[in-house]
């Protein structure tokens, strides 16, 4: 079937990075619509169902719902409207790479809200968004850095809270580092800087930071003692790490509370460590 396209995508998303699609539910898009846009956006619709493009990538067998959903024939995202400038819309949760083309915009009502719809569910997401409502009030100073901030989308959180603050976000991907920089200008977030960086050799000077993030990457890292040590460096010497872990979800090694203290002590950090919801907290200053 051959459909005309009414649109193109402009974003940062790449095959090479799509592969971490649970994070691009917060990236931002533009989208350039030919002809009449107003037959397809309305003000009084909040959300709207984007047929586009599918994914080059190719989930593997335990994540089949998401090649049906985005790597199959087309792909069909649900999005939040953000708004219009000048002839481009602006949307989140767009799950379609650079230049793809949009078949169709669809709004998404009422009508599309089924109460007893059964679909998988995780909760990591909402784990992960509760524990950093509880490590935000605890962030104070003058420099943050996020060390793994992905999409940047806790990093801009932050900024916007702690608006005396100058906030650093480091991941490895350019490709990801460009669209946290984009999200940042559409949400008019000024006090935010990132840089495509590793964890184990932080483009920073020595004792610059006054607190330290890490929400669900340290258990990424091959070598999580390395990236410690460097953190450890770039904090200030009243400066805090502040670090949050789920319990069941790991690679290769599972850690709880217990574990992960250990590992900040042994990486020379004295730490507080408690668990909630599953997931592990620790607090680290310098010895």
């Amino acid at each position: 079937m051959n459909l005309l396209s009414i649109g193109k995508v402009h974003n940062h998303a790449s095959e090479e990075n799509m592969e971490i699609l649970p994070l691009w539910r917060q990236a931002i898009s533009s989208i350039e619509v030919t002809g009449a846009e107003d037959v397809f956006f309305k003000e009084e619709h909040s959300h709207y169902i984007i047929i586009h493009d599918p994914l080059k990538i190719k989930f593997p067998q335990s994540r089949e719902e998401l090649n049906r959903r985005f790597s199959a024939g087309m792909g069909a995202s649900v999005v939040s409207y953000i708004r219009k400038e000048g002839g481009v819309h602006y949307v989140r949760g767009l799950m379609a790479e650079n230049n793809a083309s949009i078949y169709a915009i669809l709004p998404y009502t009422s009508f599309d809200l089924i109460e007893e719809a059964r679909f998988p569910q995780s909760n990591m997401e909402s784990r992960k968004m509760k524990a950093f409502n509880d490590i935000l009030p605890q962030l104070h100073g003058k420099n943050i850095l996020d060390v793994g901030c992905g999409l940047g989308t806790l990093t801009i959180k932050i900024a916007r809270e702690k608006q005396d603050s100058l906030l650093h976000g480091i991941d490895l991907l350019d490709s990801v580092i460009e669209q946290c920089k984009f999200n940042a200008r559409v949400e008019d977030v000024v006090n935010a800087k990132f840089v495509a960086a590793s964890a184990y050799e932080l483009p920073f000077e020595e004792g610059y930071f006054d607190a330290v993030t890490c929400f669900f990457m340290l258990h990424h890292l091959d070598d999580i003692p390395r990236a410690l040590k460097d953190i450890r460096r770039v904090l200030k010497p009243a400066g805090e790490l502040f670090a949050v872990e789920p319990i069941d979800h790991f690679h290769d090694v599972q850690r709880y509370p217990e574990d992960w203290k250990v590992l900040f002590l042994e990486a020379g950090y004295k730490v507080e460590v408690w668990e909630k919801d599953k997931v592990s907290y620790l607090r680290a200053g310098l010895k």
